[in-house]
């Protein structure tokens, strides 16, 4: 069964903001207002706001009640009662009266509810009221049932027996607690939940996943607020194992009730496509890439699929010269690094079907892993003249091209690859990260702006303008960004990482800082400046003793890498 968001209409009276408004001021309404659009600055208002499922907001929110579906950064101030319905995510402190939770919903910040507090402390009578009400209606069916053998009791009698109760009721506190509320044993299943996550990450760190998996299991059993990435993580580690079938299992069950998570559609994709489910495969990326057009990795790897689907080049020219199981023989020697033998095998192919980019492609890659780049990029050139509209062949040649120091010739040939598609955003971007490396700041930020301004939707232009930015020295406008972009995803492990870093580099609220690359580690845990960051981050938190298995583990991933080296030697001497 898919789930969507409900988008609820504004009834007779609303002030109305659609889901394509986009506005940046104060906002101050009176009545109800419904907002389902894009808001940047601080609304105000006396009666009830609701933000519909598209509504993306950031900035302080007044209001006396609040309908809350979309996503939000910010402190919220409700006077009466919040409510985050199923798919919200508010990033934020919470201040309320009274507020109602959806098991589906996301809070990331602290909540206070003050006014309902003092109101328990300061008015118990309405409790005692009810108390001594239930107890007189006990005394007096007791006292009713005993009528006909006790005919003389007096009313004293009664107020005797409620007496008793009242004490009894008074001394035995702890009779009611013994039966949990609903909303207890939820907070009981979702601290169980988390801590089960927190030792399957660990175990998974250390490399030991089968009991990583036992505790995943656990804890996708108890079904807490956290099931949709425990699940996910479930199924990394069993696809890790090779236990596909599982791996698939759960992945189906995650996308049946949250349809929109992209990374859980590419893992299914893989798994697939690792078993030869070519048109399965497919199906998943183009799933994922309905709901993440602008994601170039995820249409190379809908191209590769189709691509091997009919055993030609990308746009389907004739019939495969060659048995369907050859393209993974060729994949397999290049995975085992014996890749002289992949690329006679190749060209042996090639010889056979000189039209067939797919073939050339896979040579292009062993060539680069054999360190002949030049080779390559000829190749590569012929793959684009084949299929022009395979965007991997563009990257790597362009990535080829610039590691030559043909600059010139990448921005051209990226600019090309960005005219075969108005979504190929992610190309342009790369020419403005050329004009970076090469001095021309000013000309990629001009671009980039550009960019921002026509593709609103792009995080991809977001985190390159706040890297720009960042190494600019403008730290402040690249916080923004970097925030900005991690309301819109809270998975994006570039800008944890950016955030994670500005902590170090202000040396403030380093413990949040190390909780922000952890969290990068966890989306991305072999990403050497990622360790580097949490390393750094615990040396200056006092901690260098933490710091060096960090920095170790960025040295065996980047051997090359003479920063960490220093890096480590200067943990080592903190820690003596």
């Amino acid at each position: 069964m898919t789930f969507h968001k409900a988008v609820r209409r504004p009834e007779a009276g609303f002030s109305f903001l659609g889901e394509k408004t986009r506005l940046e001021g104060t906002l101050r309404f009176s009545g109800r207002m419904f907002l389902n659009g894009s808001f940047r600055g601080d609304i105000e208002g006396e009666g009830r706001l609701e933000l519909g499922g598209e509504a993306r907001t950031e900035g302080r929110i007044r209001a006396e009640n609040l309908v809350h579906r979309g996503e939000s950064r910010g402190d919220l101030l409700v006077k009466d009662r919040l409510e985050l319905g199923a798919g919200s995510f508010h990033r934020g402190n919470v201040r309320a009266k009274r507020v109602r939770i959806n098991p589906k919903a996301r809070l990331d910040g602290a909540l206070h509810m003050p006014e309902a507090r003092l109101e328990r402390l300061r008015s118990p009578a309405p409790r005692r009221m009810l108390r001594r009400a239930a107890v007189a209606l006990f005394a007096l069916a007791v006292a009713g049932g005993a009528t006909s053998a006790l005919s003389g009791v007096s009313s004293r009698y009664v107020r005797a027996v409620a007496g008793h109760l009242e004490r009894f009721w008074e001394g035995r506190p702890l009779l009611w607690g013994a039966f949990p509320s609903r909303e207890g044993a939820g907070l009981a299943a979702d601290r169980r939940q988390e801590a089960l996550l927190a030792e399957a990450v660990q175990l998974e760190r250390e490399g030991a996943l089968p009991p990583a998996v036992e505790r995943l299991e656990q804890a996708v059993q108890i079904g807490g607020r956290r099931e949709a990435q425990v699940r996910f993580r479930l199924a990394r580690a069993l696809a890790r194992l090779r236990r596909d079938g599982e791996a698939i299992v759960h992945l189906e069950r995650l996308l049946d009730t949250a349809p929109g998570h992209i990374e859980g559609a590419i893992l299914l994709g893989d798994i697939h496509a690792r078993g030869g489910r070519l048109q399965k495969a497919a199906g998943a990326y183009a799933e994922a890439l309905r709901r993440d057009p602008e994601d170039v990795v995820l249409r190379r790897r809908l191209n590769s699929v189709k691509a091997r689907l009919v055993g030609t080049a990308p746009e389907g020219k004739g019939p495969s010269p060659f048995p369907a199981s050859f393209l993974p023989e060729a994949e397999r020697l290049l995975a085992e690094k014996r890749l002289t033998q992949a690329a006679s095998l190749l060209q042996e192919r090639i010889a056979r079907a000189p039209e067939n980019a797919h073939l050339r492609y896979q040579l292009g890659a062993a060539l680069v892993a054999m360190g002949d780049h030049e080779e390559a990029i000829k190749e590569y050139r012929k793959v684009v003249e084949l299929a022009p509209d395979w965007l991997d062949a563009y990257v790597r040649l362009g990535t080829l091209l610039e590691a030559r120091g043909r600059g010139r010739e990448a921005i051209a040939l990226y600019k090309r690859a960005a005219r075969l598609d108005s979504s190929n955003v992610d190309m342009l971007v790369r020419v403005a990260q050329v004009h970076k490396r090469h001095g021309r700041r000013s000309v990629a930020r001009k671009m980039l702006l550009e960019l921002r301004e026509g593709h609103p939707g792009s995080l991809a232009v977001l985190v390159e303008l706040g890297n720009l930015l960042w190494e600019g020295g403008k730290s402040e406008e690249a916080k923004k960004i970097f925030e900005e972009v991690l309301t819109r995803n809270p998975d994006s492990a570039a800008a944890l990482n950016r955030l994670a870093w500005f902590h170090a580099m202000r040396r403030e609220n380093l413990d949040q800082g190390i909780d922000l690359s952890r969290q990068s580690l966890e989306l991305r845990p072999d990403t050497p400046p990622y360790l580097d960051t949490l390393a750094e981050l615990y040396y200056r938190n006092k901690q260098p003793v933490k710091a060096i298995p960090f920095i170790q583990r960025a040295i065996v991933l980047d051997p090359n890498n003479r920063y960490y080296r220093l890096q480590l030697e200067k943990f080592k001497r903190a820690s003596r």
